[in-house]
């Protein structure tokens, strides 16, 4: 047993705590507590973990954690959130965000547009044969005007069109579906061009969320009970990542739709790393 770990092991006891007393108050699973007083880090999910339980079982039993973390830093290994997206990396992607935008609102316009150009052609065929029939008639024939006909015709056409251009546009318009793919796995299909709107909450109790975009962590921290964290996966990703110290007090929502995770026991491992892939 290392020092930080007999140091940890020796409060719980000056406290009166056991084990099963610790979990219940830190809600990390015993096995985990046992070898961080046994110091076998390795055991612990991973390096982002080791720290973050060493902190929330010293808080629990009186220690300082910023102290303790400080005094053990060489033993305790160090895992920092990947670089920061730089600005000219955030630059880059708010410009291809804003011209998905513009063509993808332009796009919503060209029924109008046709239907506008289609009106202008009618209106001025209809003048010039005016025009012409005017400067060919004779003094004793008198032209028919069939303005007001042609002109209910084309209203009819410009209504017809219209309404099949309304159509089309309710028909491109599709929502986000997210489905299980098993294995902790989920497939994202119709990924909105504005990005994807992911919503993490902690439900019942603390837990410690890793979120990733491809290769990048964009975030970590610990999540209490109704608190939440919000980010916006860009269009272009390809997939992402959602770690989760403790999948019973995890709840995950995608464009304003729940994630089923269901619930594991206490005895099974309640840290989960869920997969999401997006499909173009």
């Amino acid at each position: 047993m290392d020092e930080i770990g007999q140091k940890l092991r020796n409060a719980r006891i000056k406290k009166g705590y056991t084990i099963d007393d610790l979990q219940q108050i830190t809600k990390i699973q015993k096995r985990y507590l046992i070898a961080i007083e046994e110091g076998q880090f390795d055991h612990l999910p991973g390096d982002f973990y080791v720290r973050a339980f060493i902190k929330q079982y010293s808080d629990a039993v009186g220690i300082s954690s910023d102290d303790l973390l400080e005094e053990y830093k060489a033993d305790i290994p160090n895992s920092q959130p990947s670089q920061e997206v730089t600005p000219q990396e955030t630059k880059t992607r708010s410009i291809k965000e804003e011209s998905n935008s513009f063509f993808s609102n332009l796009g919503n316009y060209i029924p109008q547009i046709i239907v506008g150009i289609v009106v202008i052609v009618i209106i001025a065929v209809i003048a010039f044969g005016m025009v012409h029939r005017n400067q060919n008639a004779s003094s004793v024939t008198i032209p028919k005007d069939n303005t007001t006909q042609t002109t209910k015709k084309t209203a009819k056409k410009s209504t017809k069109t219209t309404k099949k251009a309304t159509a089309k546009k309710k028909t491109a318009t599709k929502t986000v579906s997210v489905k299980s793919s098993g294995d902790n796995t989920y497939t994202v299909t119709n990924m909105p061009s504005a990005g994807l709107k992911v919503v993490v909450t902690g439900k019942g109790g603390q837990a410690w969320i890793q979120f990733t975009e491809g290769s990048n962590t964009t975030w970590q921290q610990a999540l209490s009970d109704g608190e939440k964290k919000e980010t916006t996966v860009p269009a272009d990703t390809t997939s992402f990542k959602i770690q989760t110290g403790n999948i019973n007090n995890t709840e995950i929502t995608i464009d304003g739709n729940k994630l089923d995770l269901g619930t594991t026991d206490s005895e099974s491992s309640i840290v989960k790393t869920l997969t999401f892939n997006v499909e173009k």
